[in-house]
Protein backbone atom coordinates (compact mmCIF):
# COMPACT_ATOMS: atom_id res chain seq x y z
CA UNK A 1 0.00 0.00 0.00
CA UNK A 2 2.85 2.37 0.65
CA UNK A 3 4.28 2.40 -2.83
CA UNK A 4 1.08 2.53 -4.60
CA UNK A 5 0.28 5.81 -2.55
CA UNK A 6 3.56 7.13 -1.53
CA UNK A 7 5.59 6.20 -4.65
CA UNK A 8 4.28 8.88 -6.83
CA UNK A 9 4.40 11.59 -4.14
CA UNK A 10 7.39 10.83 -2.16
CA UNK A 11 9.45 9.26 -5.58
CA UNK A 12 9.11 9.79 -9.27
CA UNK A 13 5.34 10.90 -9.96
CA UNK A 14 4.46 7.45 -11.03
CA UNK A 15 3.65 4.16 -9.37
CA UNK A 16 6.75 1.15 -8.59
CA UNK A 17 7.80 -0.72 -11.78
CA UNK A 18 7.35 -3.91 -10.44
CA UNK A 19 3.85 -2.70 -9.92
CA UNK A 20 3.30 -1.75 -13.44
CA UNK A 21 4.86 -4.75 -15.01
CA UNK A 22 3.02 -7.14 -12.80
CA UNK A 23 -0.52 -5.63 -13.86
CA UNK A 24 0.65 -5.32 -17.57
CA UNK A 25 1.99 -8.90 -17.78
CA UNK A 26 -1.26 -10.50 -16.04
CA UNK A 27 -3.46 -8.08 -17.80
CA UNK A 28 -2.17 -9.21 -21.50
CA UNK A 29 -2.12 -12.98 -20.24
CA UNK A 30 -5.40 -12.69 -19.21
CA UNK A 31 -6.37 -11.75 -22.92
CA UNK A 32 -6.44 -7.56 -22.53
CA UNK A 33 -4.61 -5.51 -25.30
CA UNK A 34 -3.31 -3.26 -22.18
CA UNK A 35 -2.69 -3.08 -18.68
CA UNK A 36 -6.00 -2.37 -15.61
CA UNK A 37 -3.03 0.00 -14.43
CA UNK A 38 -4.18 3.02 -15.29
CA UNK A 39 -1.04 5.77 -16.85
CA UNK A 40 -0.07 8.79 -15.42
CA UNK A 41 -0.22 11.73 -17.57
CA UNK A 42 2.74 14.10 -17.83
CA UNK A 43 0.70 16.85 -15.81
CA UNK A 44 -0.28 14.26 -13.02
CA UNK A 45 3.54 13.36 -12.71
CA UNK A 46 3.47 17.04 -11.48
CA UNK A 47 2.30 15.47 -7.94
CA UNK A 48 5.49 14.53 -7.37
CA UNK A 49 7.13 16.26 -4.24
CA UNK A 50 3.98 17.62 -3.17
CA UNK A 51 4.16 16.93 0.23
CA UNK A 52 4.50 18.78 3.73
CA UNK A 53 5.62 15.38 5.44
CA UNK A 54 4.88 11.47 5.72
CA UNK A 55 1.36 10.99 7.46
CA UNK A 56 2.10 6.72 9.16
CA UNK A 57 -0.67 4.50 10.56
CA UNK A 58 0.71 1.34 11.76
CA UNK A 59 -0.21 -1.11 14.18
CA UNK A 60 1.04 -4.81 13.37
CA UNK A 61 3.53 -6.65 11.05
CA UNK A 62 2.32 -9.91 8.70
CA UNK A 63 4.79 -12.63 7.41
CA UNK A 64 4.49 -12.31 3.52
CA UNK A 65 5.64 -14.87 0.67
CA UNK A 66 4.53 -15.58 -3.01
CA UNK A 67 1.45 -16.46 -4.14
CA UNK A 68 0.99 -16.56 -7.95
CA UNK A 69 -3.08 -16.70 -9.07
CA UNK A 70 -4.34 -17.97 -12.57
CA UNK A 71 -4.16 -15.37 -15.03
CA UNK A 72 -8.00 -15.04 -14.95
CA UNK A 73 -8.13 -14.15 -11.62
CA UNK A 74 -8.29 -10.46 -11.20
CA UNK A 75 -8.13 -8.83 -7.86
CA UNK A 76 -6.13 -6.93 -6.13
CA UNK A 77 -4.37 -9.82 -4.42
CA UNK A 78 -3.64 -11.49 -7.47
CA UNK A 79 -2.39 -8.19 -8.83
CA UNK A 80 0.53 -8.23 -6.05
CA UNK A 81 0.84 -11.93 -5.52
CA UNK A 82 1.61 -12.28 -2.09
CA UNK A 83 -0.18 -13.65 0.52
CA UNK A 84 0.20 -13.26 4.46
CA UNK A 85 0.57 -15.19 7.90
CA UNK A 86 1.55 -14.28 11.38
CA UNK A 87 3.91 -16.30 14.01
CA UNK A 88 1.60 -18.27 16.22
CA UNK A 89 3.56 -16.76 19.23
CA UNK A 90 2.97 -12.73 18.83
CA UNK A 91 0.37 -11.52 21.59
CA UNK A 92 -3.07 -11.77 19.90
CA UNK A 93 -4.90 -8.23 20.57
CA UNK A 94 -9.05 -7.26 20.38
CA UNK A 95 -8.50 -7.45 16.63
CA UNK A 96 -7.87 -10.73 14.61
CA UNK A 97 -6.03 -8.83 12.12
CA UNK A 98 -3.29 -6.99 14.98
CA UNK A 99 -0.73 -8.89 16.87
CA UNK A 100 1.78 -7.45 18.80
CA UNK A 101 4.92 -6.93 16.50
CA UNK A 102 6.84 -3.84 17.88
CA UNK A 103 10.37 -4.85 15.85
CA UNK A 104 8.28 -4.54 12.60
CA UNK A 105 7.82 -0.79 13.70
CA UNK A 106 11.52 -0.22 13.25
CA UNK A 107 12.20 -1.81 10.26
CA UNK A 108 9.01 -0.43 8.47
CA UNK A 109 9.87 3.28 9.51
CA UNK A 110 13.81 2.41 8.25
CA UNK A 111 12.43 1.51 4.78
CA UNK A 112 10.48 4.93 4.56
CA UNK A 113 13.94 6.74 5.29
CA UNK A 114 15.58 4.55 2.53
CA UNK A 115 12.48 4.18 0.10
CA UNK A 116 11.85 7.85 0.48
CA UNK A 117 14.88 9.74 1.09
CA UNK A 118 14.07 10.28 4.76
CA UNK A 119 11.14 12.44 4.82
CA UNK A 120 9.66 14.05 7.56
CA UNK A 121 7.28 11.30 9.14
CA UNK A 122 4.51 11.82 12.12
CA UNK A 123 3.39 8.45 13.03
CA UNK A 124 -0.57 10.08 13.00
CA UNK A 125 -1.84 6.17 14.71
CA UNK A 126 -0.69 3.57 16.06
CA UNK A 127 -2.12 1.55 19.34
CA UNK A 128 -3.89 -1.93 20.14
CA UNK A 129 -7.44 -2.99 20.82
CA UNK A 130 -9.01 -5.33 23.70
CA UNK A 131 -12.93 -6.98 23.12
CA UNK A 132 -14.70 -8.39 26.75
CA UNK A 133 -15.45 -6.98 29.29
CA UNK A 134 -13.95 -3.52 29.87
CA UNK A 135 -10.70 -3.70 31.96
CA UNK A 136 -8.83 -0.24 33.40
CA UNK A 137 -6.07 -2.33 33.80
CA UNK A 138 -4.72 -2.63 30.56
CA UNK A 139 -1.28 -3.96 31.17
CA UNK A 140 -1.33 -5.55 27.51
CA UNK A 141 -2.18 -2.08 26.29
CA UNK A 142 0.72 -0.65 28.46
CA UNK A 143 2.61 -3.59 26.68
CA UNK A 144 1.93 -2.28 23.34
CA UNK A 145 2.75 0.94 24.22
CA UNK A 146 6.01 1.01 25.45
CA UNK A 147 7.46 -2.02 23.42
CA UNK A 148 6.22 0.37 20.07
CA UNK A 149 7.14 4.02 21.20
CA UNK A 150 10.63 2.50 22.30
CA UNK A 151 11.45 0.64 18.90
CA UNK A 152 10.45 4.68 17.72
CA UNK A 153 13.18 6.27 19.87
CA UNK A 154 15.52 3.09 18.02
CA UNK A 155 14.61 4.20 14.32
CA UNK A 156 15.23 7.93 15.73
CA UNK A 157 18.36 6.78 16.74
CA UNK A 158 18.91 5.11 13.55
CA UNK A 159 18.44 9.09 12.02
CA UNK A 160 14.62 8.33 10.74
CA UNK A 161 13.43 11.55 10.69
CA UNK A 162 10.56 10.97 12.76
CA UNK A 163 8.82 14.17 14.42
CA UNK A 164 5.78 12.95 16.33
CA UNK A 165 3.84 10.54 17.42
CA UNK A 166 0.41 9.69 18.63
CA UNK A 167 -1.66 7.10 20.17
CA UNK A 168 -4.81 5.26 18.79
CA UNK A 169 -6.57 6.69 20.45
CA UNK A 170 -7.49 9.06 23.18
CA UNK A 171 -10.78 7.16 23.85
CA UNK A 172 -13.07 4.10 23.06
CA UNK A 173 -15.22 4.98 19.95
CA UNK A 174 -17.10 3.49 17.14
CA UNK A 175 -14.67 0.97 15.17
CA UNK A 176 -15.84 0.49 11.69
CA UNK A 177 -17.74 -2.37 11.51
CA UNK A 178 -17.07 -3.31 15.01
CA UNK A 179 -18.83 -0.64 16.32
CA UNK A 180 -18.05 -0.54 20.19
CA UNK A 181 -16.96 -4.34 20.50
CA UNK A 182 -13.26 -3.26 19.65
CA UNK A 183 -11.85 -0.72 22.34
CA UNK A 184 -8.63 1.34 21.12
CA UNK A 185 -8.69 4.34 23.73
CA UNK A 186 -6.67 4.85 26.82
CA UNK A 187 -9.66 5.98 28.39
CA UNK A 188 -12.95 3.93 29.05
CA UNK A 189 -16.33 5.49 28.27
CA UNK A 190 -19.04 4.45 30.31
CA UNK A 191 -21.74 4.64 27.70
CA UNK A 192 -24.58 3.07 29.95
CA UNK A 193 -24.18 6.61 31.52
CA UNK A 194 -25.98 9.04 29.40
CA UNK A 195 -23.24 11.77 30.50
CA UNK A 196 -20.72 9.35 28.44
CA UNK A 197 -18.14 9.66 31.45
CA UNK A 198 -14.63 8.83 30.56
CA UNK A 199 -12.49 6.62 32.87
CA UNK A 200 -8.76 6.86 32.59
CA UNK A 201 -7.33 3.31 32.10
CA UNK A 202 -3.87 2.21 33.55
CA UNK A 203 -2.82 3.04 30.40
CA UNK A 204 -3.37 6.54 30.03
CA UNK A 205 -0.96 7.41 33.31
CA UNK A 206 1.61 5.47 31.50
CA UNK A 207 0.99 7.41 27.95
CA UNK A 208 0.85 10.46 30.08
CA UNK A 209 4.28 9.96 32.05
CA UNK A 210 5.93 8.87 28.61
CA UNK A 211 5.00 11.97 27.17
CA UNK A 212 5.69 14.02 30.27
CA UNK A 213 9.30 13.11 30.26
CA UNK A 214 9.82 12.95 26.71
CA UNK A 215 10.84 9.14 26.80
CA UNK A 216 11.75 6.48 28.89
CA UNK A 217 14.32 7.90 32.29
CA UNK A 218 16.96 5.99 32.92
CA UNK A 219 16.18 3.97 36.07
CA UNK A 220 20.03 4.08 36.96
CA UNK A 221 19.92 7.19 37.81
CA UNK A 222 17.18 7.34 40.42
CA UNK A 223 13.89 8.80 40.01
CA UNK A 224 13.29 11.37 37.62
CA UNK A 225 11.68 14.74 38.42
CA UNK A 226 8.93 14.26 35.44
CA UNK A 227 7.80 11.02 36.98
CA UNK A 228 7.00 13.21 40.11
CA UNK A 229 4.16 14.99 38.44
CA UNK A 230 0.84 14.31 40.09
CA UNK A 231 -1.21 12.04 38.54
CA UNK A 232 -4.69 12.63 39.35
CA UNK A 233 -7.17 12.03 36.28
CA UNK A 234 -9.85 11.12 37.08
CA UNK A 235 -13.48 10.64 35.64
CA UNK A 236 -14.40 13.69 33.54
CA UNK A 237 -18.47 14.41 32.14
CA UNK A 238 -18.70 14.66 28.56
CA UNK A 239 -17.45 18.08 27.15
CA UNK A 240 -20.71 18.53 25.19
CA UNK A 241 -23.67 19.98 27.63
CA UNK A 242 -26.38 19.86 25.59
CA UNK A 243 -29.94 20.91 26.71
CA UNK A 244 -33.33 20.60 25.24
CA UNK A 245 -36.30 21.81 25.87
CA UNK A 246 -39.24 20.17 28.27
CA UNK A 247 -42.59 21.31 29.18
CA UNK A 248 -41.53 25.21 29.12
CA UNK A 249 -38.26 24.31 30.61
CA UNK A 250 -34.32 23.79 28.98
CA UNK A 251 -32.92 20.73 30.91
CA UNK A 252 -29.84 18.33 30.33
CA UNK A 253 -30.27 15.06 28.78
CA UNK A 254 -29.83 13.37 31.27
CA UNK A 255 -32.85 15.29 33.70
CA UNK A 256 -34.82 15.64 30.62
CA UNK A 257 -35.15 11.44 30.44
CA UNK A 258 -35.35 11.69 33.97
CA UNK A 259 -38.17 13.93 34.00
CA UNK A 260 -40.21 11.98 30.69
CA UNK A 261 -39.72 9.05 33.09
CA UNK A 262 -41.31 10.40 35.71
CA UNK A 263 -44.58 12.33 33.92
CA UNK A 264 -44.71 9.06 32.34
CA UNK A 265 -45.10 7.25 35.25
CA UNK A 266 -47.57 9.63 36.51
CA UNK A 267 -49.63 9.45 33.26
CA UNK A 268 -50.00 5.86 33.65
CA UNK A 269 -50.88 6.29 37.49
CA UNK A 270 -53.47 8.64 36.89
CA UNK A 271 -55.04 5.90 34.13
CA UNK A 272 -54.96 3.54 36.30
CA UNK A 273 -57.07 5.08 38.79
CA UNK A 274 -59.61 6.01 36.49
CA UNK A 275 -60.09 3.06 35.29
CA UNK A 276 -60.05 1.98 39.00
CA UNK A 277 -62.69 4.26 40.35
CA UNK A 278 -64.57 3.73 36.59
CA UNK A 279 -64.77 -0.16 38.01
CA UNK A 280 -65.57 0.85 41.56
CA UNK A 281 -68.62 3.21 39.75
CA UNK A 282 -70.17 0.47 37.60
CA UNK A 283 -70.25 -1.73 40.19
CA UNK A 284 -71.64 -0.14 42.58
CA UNK A 285 -74.51 0.82 39.75
CA UNK A 286 -75.02 -2.65 39.02
CA UNK A 287 -75.69 -3.37 42.58
CA UNK A 288 -78.18 -0.65 42.89
CA UNK A 289 -80.05 -2.03 40.12
CA UNK A 290 -80.34 -4.99 40.89
CA UNK A 291 -81.47 -5.11 45.13
CA UNK A 292 -85.35 -4.56 44.76
CA UNK A 293 -85.43 -7.87 42.73
CA UNK A 294 -83.76 -9.14 45.54
CA UNK A 295 -86.80 -7.70 48.08
CA UNK A 296 -89.02 -9.16 45.88
CA UNK A 297 -88.09 -12.60 45.97
CA UNK A 298 -87.75 -12.61 49.04
CA UNK A 299 -90.81 -11.61 49.90
CA UNK A 300 -92.44 -14.42 47.49
CA UNK A 301 -90.52 -17.25 49.23
CA UNK A 302 -91.60 -16.32 52.32
CA UNK A 303 -95.57 -16.38 51.75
Amino acid sequence: MGGWFAHPIFKNGDYPEVMKTRIRDRSLAAGLNKSRLPEFTESEKKIQSTFDFFGFNHYTTVLAYNLNYAAAVSSFDADRGVASITDRSWPDSGSFWLKMTPFGFRRILNWLKEEYNNPLIYVTENGVSRRGDPELNDTDRIYYLRSYINEALKAVRDKVDLRGYTVWSIMDNFEWATGFAERFGVHFVNRSDPSLPRIPKASAKVYASIVRCNGFPDPAQGPHPCLQQPEDAGPTASPVKSEVPFLGLMLGTAEAQTALYVLFALVLLGVCSVAFLLYKYCKRSKQGTTQPGHHGLSQISSF
